[in-house]
């Protein structure tokens, strides 16, 4: 296996209701440096040397994360263009989360394709919440009680008032 040059982005901290995209450019070509400088996405610029094959695996994982592939997760690797993965990442809910992002080299050995596991990249990502979204997501997530608190005293007092009625108009 030769060597080659990462650049992926890591934003440190996301609003619950954004859907930052993550980006991994691997190139054998080209500089840690330069690819930095060819992440167009936000966040801090994380770069590196690895160990890479011609069929590489990109995974994004993290628990409290939705993550959507944009581009397949196993992609050949050209000796001369640059390689792109993309993921969207949706947060679950608010707090420090870790974010992990995986790269294996896919070896064929006996004819049959064996992965190996290169490195492993780590991120905590901080979710935050505005005090409006708390509000929002508070309903959201407790609207089957919230209903119940309102229709069961506006259904008492309707009641009561009906029955009011009906003791006023027989008197």
């Amino acid at each position: 296996m030769e060597f080659g040059s990462i650049a992926f982005n890591a934003p440190a901290h996301i609003n619950i209701d954004d859907s930052p995209q993550i980006q991994l450019i691997l190139s054998l070509a080209e500089t840690v440096e330069k690819l930095k400088k060819s992440i167009t996405e936000e966040g801090e610029k994380i770069g590196a040397t690895i160990r890479v094959s011609d069929r590489m695996e990109a995974r994004l994982s993290g628990y409290m994360f939705q993550i959507t592939a944009i581009t397949p997760e196993i992609q050949a690797v050209s000796k001369i263009q640059q390689t792109e993965w993309k993921w969207e990442i949706h947060p679950k809910k608010e707090g420090r989360h870790k974010l992990h992002l995986t790269l294996t080299a896919l070896l064929e050995i006996d004819g049959k394709t064996t992965p190996r596991a290169i490195r492993t990249f780590d991120k905590i990502i901080e979710v935050n919440v505005t005090e409006t979204q708390k509000i929002g997501l508070f309903f959201k997530n407790n609207w089957q009680w919230l209903w119940a608190a309102i229709l069961v005293p506006v259904a008492g007092w309707l009641w009561k008032r009906k029955k009011k009625q009906l003791t006023n108009t027989s008197s």
